[in-house]
C-alpha cells in the first residue's frame, strides 16, 4: 500500500499597517480572505446578515447591520451604534409614512456626513449609511 506524504504550506500575511491604518491589526469580527488580484491574504469584514426590526419605541439604538422600520405616531429618535465595524451598513425607513408631520432624527456618535444628526422628514423616507471607521457616510437618502 502506498503512503501519502503530508504537504505543508506557510500562510504569509502582508504588513497590515499599509492596508488598515492607523494600527496594524484589523478590527474584531474581520476574517482572512484571499485577494486574487494581488495574491495576498487580507482582513475583510465578514459577510453579515441584515436584521429587520420594526420599532415603535423612541429612542431606538440600531444594532450592527440593522434595517430599522420606524412605526411611529410622534417624533422619533434613532441612535446609531457607538463602535461599529468599518463597513457596517444601516437602513432607517419611515414605515408608517408620517415623517413630514413627525420627523425621525438619526443621531450618530461619529457624525453623519459632517453633522451630528440627520433628519428624515419625507413620508416613507429612507436613510442608508455606512461606517467609514471614523464617521457615517450617507449612501442613499430619499
Amino acid at each position: 500500500m502506498a503512503t501519502t506524504t503530508p504537504i505543508t504550506k506557510t500562510l504569509t500575511l502582508p504588513d497590515m499597517t499599509v492596508r488598515y491604518p492607523p494600527v496594524g491589526n484589523p478590527p474584531d469580527g474581520y476574517v482572512i480572505t484571499f485577494s486574487a488580484s494581488d495574491g495576498y491574504y487580507l482582513a475583510k469584514p465578514q459577510t453579515r446578515i441584515l436584521n429587520l426590526n420594526t420599532v415603535s419605541s423612541t429612542p431606538y439604538t440600531v444594532g450592527n447591520e440593522d434595517v430599522t422600520l420606524v412605526s411611529h405616531a410622534g417624533a422619533f429618535v434613532v441612535n446609531l451604534p457607538s463602535s461599529p465595524l468599518v463597513g457596517t451598513s444601516i437602513f432607517v425607513k419611515d414605515f408608517t409614512g408620517n415623517a413630514v408631520t413627525f420627523n425621525i432624527t438619526v443621531n450618530a456618535p461619529g457624525n453623519i456626513d459632517g453633522s451630528p444628526s440627520y433628519t428624515i422628514n419625507t413620508n416613507y423616507g429612507v436613510l442608508r449609511a455606512v461606517f467609514s471607521g471614523a464617521t457615517w457616510v450617507i449612501l442613499d437618502k430619499f
